[in-house]
């Protein structure tokens, strides 16, 4: 399906009329950005960000089920502090996108791509990560309590200081992997 591309400024506009429903959209690159904009329950799945800054920006409860994220960009997108609680992000890909600080508490990233990316200081509380592919990632502090991790890909990723209380880890894929305490944990499934 052809995405209909969109500029920042109508996507902005059209959301503070009162619309949701933007899906399959390509959102044009912008020196700016949506950089700590309301996009919260917004309906965006199946759409194209072009190396966007999304710095602080509030995407709570928003389908974003197949989302692109700066996808084989130079400059990949800049989520850092970006509030994703309750987002739909089954399937998206973020892969090298900076996520530190973001909030994804009660997330759904189920099959999600975020190889190579920088979740450091984010919180997954709750998070259902089934599936998710971490290779490479920093979740250096991250809060990974109460997360579902079955089946996830965590080879080559820094857990150092990060909480996994509750988390739930059966099948998961340890490979390098920097355990919260320091230690090396190599036990794949």
């Amino acid at each position: 399906m052809k995405r209909k591309k969109i500029t920042v400024e109508q996507l902005l506009q059209r959301y503070a009329a009162g619309e949701r429903n933007f899906t399959n959209v390509e959102v044009e690159y912008t020196e700016e950005g949506l950089s700590g904009c309301n996009l919260s329950g917004a309906n965006l799945s199946g759409s194209k960000f072009n190396c966007t800054y999304l710095i602080g920006t509030d995407f709570s409860n928003a389908d974003l089920s197949g989302v692109q994220m700066a996808e084989r960009c130079l400059n990949k997108a800049n989520l850092s502090g970006a509030n994703l609680s309750g987002a739909n992000l089954w399937q998206s890909l973020f892969e090298g996108s900076n996520l530190s600080g973001a909030n994804l508490s009660g997330a759904d990233l189920r099959w999600a791509n975020l190889v190579r990316s920088n979740l450091s200081g984010a919180n997954l509380n709750g998070a259902n990560l089934h599936g998710t592919n971490f290779y490479g990632s920093d979740l250096s502090g991250v809060n990974l309590s109460n997360t579902f991790l079955e089946g996830t890909s965590l080879p080559k990723v820094n857990l150092m200081g990060a909480n996994l209380e509750g988390a739930k880890l059966e099948q998961v894929n340890f490979e390098d992997t920097i355990m919260p305490d320091g230690s090396i944990r190599n036990d794949g499934c």
